[in-house]
């Protein structure tokens, strides 16, 4: 992978070389971190100038050099993330986020998983066996193309995966950055891959397996996360740009992201730079910048759309139907497309997966609970 691979994230930006040498200190919701000074040597030229993109207007940025001035350009880009009081727990900040009704959706969330799996929650940072490592983060890749293929959409950061799987290690072992795992026994079943800075936990890319929608994943991690961020004292958790539904409902802290450009003195390179950056955050303000990758979506999904999908018809019963049902083992020759229909009725029927047995006559089966049956049929 190229070294020109650069993961714009600001905990990651905030720990640059450049960003210790110009700025002194750097202050947010009431609180101060003081950069340690560095011995790298960057141009001392009149007309130098330092460009960093996706600076959050929440923070404060105090330069170091008298001798330097700062040019802020809004960005056409907003951010969500959940800011939390220092004494908070994940009951008291949900008590104030939410009324009684939408929190109660959103823990059911939590609670029916556990009921339905074994259900394990990690928090890998600043220590990860490299297997573990390798494993999770090949049960992420394989989320996301999965999860993506299914909507018949291309994600934006997979072109970034070869970076991400040859630095993130190091990353989490100075504490960097994190791997957030919900196991179901061994299995990965939803992964947060973050970074973080101070007193900042950032969400930046995470997944679920797709086998599982039925149970709200994306909602649990945030659950999860925030309440891990309680517990160690954090009081940003960070989704990062882009105002989907879910970052919506759990945000109480939404901003508007700056454009900071560091100079000495005014010059050509400087006056070029603000006006490229000016026309750039004006043709997104008019959303010229999503013009081609909807032209790109829209020949993924119809290229897509040529695969035949499989259809399912699915029944409630009261028994098994007739004799012709053969149990089956579970683990060794269960057909994939039965997963995601399993899961669903465990969430529906609160049976765990270990009272569930599953029946088999041609393509046909019945999935047996405690006291439910469900008839799942496919048609090829």
């Amino acid at each position: 992978m190229s070294n020109k691979t650069k993961i714009v994230v600001f905990p990651k930006l905030f720990k640059t070389s450049s960003i210790h040498y110009l700025y002194e200190s750097i202050e947010y919701f009431n609180l101060k971190v003081k950069n340690k000074p560095t011995n790298n040597h960057f141009k001392t030229a009149e007309n130098s100038v330092y460009s960093h993109r996706l600076v959050p207007e929440y923070f404060k940025l105090n330069l170091r050099h008298h001798t330097l001035k700062t040019k802020i350009i809004s960005e056409f880009n907003w951010g969500y993330s959940i800011l939390l009081n220092p004494a908070d727990s994940i009951d008291s900040f949900m008590n104030r986020q939410f009324n009684s009704k939408k929190r109660n959706v959103l823990t059911r969330y939590v609670k029916r998983l556990e009921i339905c799996f074994d259900i394990e929650y990690k928090m890998f940072y600043g220590d990860i066996d490299k297997s573990d490592y390798n494993f999770v983060m090949q049960s992420l890749y394989e989320m996301i193309v999965a999860r993506f293929n299914q909507r018949n959409e291309l994600h934006k950061n997979l072109h970034e995966w070869d970076y991400l799987l040859e630095n993130t290690y190091s990353e989490i072992i100075n504490k960097n950055a994190s791997l957030f795992v919900i196991y179901n026994k061994d299995e990965p079943i939803e992964v947060s891959l973050n970074y973080h800075f101070d007193k900042v936990l950032f969400s930046y890319l995470s997944s679920y397996n797709v086998d599982y929608s039925k149970f709200g994943l994306g909602h649990v991690e945030i659950y999860k996360q925030i309440e891990w961020c309680a517990n160690n004292k954090y009081i940003l958790f960070e989704m990062g740009v882009g105002g989907m539904d879910y970052k919506r409902r759990w945000s109480n802290n939404i901003y508007r992201y700056n454009h900071h450009i560091v100079y000495k003195n005014p010059s050509f390179k400087l006056n070029f730079l603000i006006v490229k950056i000016q026309l750039k955050e004006y043709l997104k303000s008019k959303k010229i910048n999503e013009i081609y990758p909807d032209i790109r979506a829209f020949f993924t999904k119809k290229q897509k759309n040529k695969v035949d999908a499989v259809v399912s018809e699915i029944e409630s019963i009261n028994h098994l139907t007739s004799d012709n049902y053969i149990k089956m083992n579970q683990v060794a020759t269960l057909d994939n497309r039965l997963k995601r229909y399993i899961n669903d009725f465990l969430y529906t029927s609160k049976n765990h997966a270990d009272d569930i047995s599953i029946y088999k006559a041609k393509n046909s089966y019945i999935i047996k609970g405690k006291d439910e049956f469900q008839k799942v049929s496919f048609i090829k």
